[in-house]
């Protein structure tokens, strides 16, 4: 029997009780929607897996005979690409992060004195480029990088220097669009491309570079960013999905310090939550 008489041979049988089926799963969907979207994908996925043993225990044991199941199996994975089609390929690129396509450059530990001269290297560029309004995006990356993210810009693998930031940065020069990728005392690459954070709840003002450095931070939780905007001069940092604006110095410093420090924001919870608390107020 084709599937198309087989549907309408099936709903000729239709009766109250595929009704209160229907009506019943449409409710189950509708919730597994709201609260999902309030939490996230992989919540939601979870559910999904639950969602669909119950769907097919009650097609084997035949409770549904008159309901073509076919509805009730498609129409949730729709569903599910359209609402958190961008935070999919969020997890896809977390994954891919941490896969054979990984470019792991050579450690350098660095002691305590050469952390903060590089740190001063930065807080320096950073502080120069905000009081002239020039656009900045800088990655610090504790250990690995994906390779694709690497291989969008120029490789330089350039001992870091204030100076050497500055003009990485400056309109209208080849790479100034890009971010630049600093791992230890390096710039690894500059002009880098970076996934973009496809977050609806961003405020408007934040830019193309804001939504990047958000990006990359939601796509590895372990990179710290650090945004100059190009029309205020408003320094910014982003780790974890996370943000901070209206960075100060000392506030920049400690930032930057928790991304060595600590191995790329491992144990930086309190930093970050005092900016949770700060948007909940």
């Amino acid at each position: 029997m084709e599937f198309f008489d087989y549907v309408v041979t099936k709903f000729q049988n239709f009766g109250w009780q595929d009704a209160v089926l229907i009506v019943f799963f449409a409710i189950v969907f509708a919730f597994m929607m709201v609260t999902g979207k309030r939490c996230n994908a992989v919540w939601l996925s979870h559910a999904l897996v639950v969602y669909y043993i119950v769907i097919f225990a009650l097609i084997f044991i035949d409770v549904m005979p008159a309901v073509p199941a076919v509805v009730f199996l498609v129409l949730p994975a729709l569903v599910w690409s359209v609402l958190f089609s961008s935070e999919f390929k969020q997890k896809i690129l977390r994954f891919s992060w941490r896969s054979q396509s990984q470019h792991k450059h050579e450690n350098v530990a660095l002691n305590l004195e050469e952390t903060e001269e590089t740190i001063s290297h930065i807080v320096k560029a950073v502080q120069k480029m905000a009081k002239q309004d020039i656009g900045a995006l800088i990655v610090i990356v504790p250990d690995k990088i994906s390779g694709f993210i690497l291989e969008s810009g120029t490789q330089l693998n350039s001992d870091i220097s204030s100076e050497l930031i500055e003009a990485l940065f400056v309109p209208k020069t080849p790479l100034h669009d890009g971010a630049i990728l600093i791992k230890g005392n390096k710039i690894l690459a500059a002009g880098c491309y970076l996934p973009l954070s496809q977050a609806n709840n961003l405020p408007k003002e934040l830019g193309t570079r804001h939504r990047a450095a958000i990006g990359i931070s939601e796509s590895d939780p372990t990179v710290t960013s650090i945004v100059v905007s190009e029309e205020t001069g408003i320094i910014s940092a982003m780790h974890d999905g996370k943000y901070k604006r209206y960075l100060d110095l000392e506030t920049l410093t400690q930032i930057l310090m928790d991304a060595y420090s600590l191995g790329g924001g491992q144990n930086d919870g309190k930093l970050w939550r005092v900016e949770q608390n700060e948007e909940q107020n």
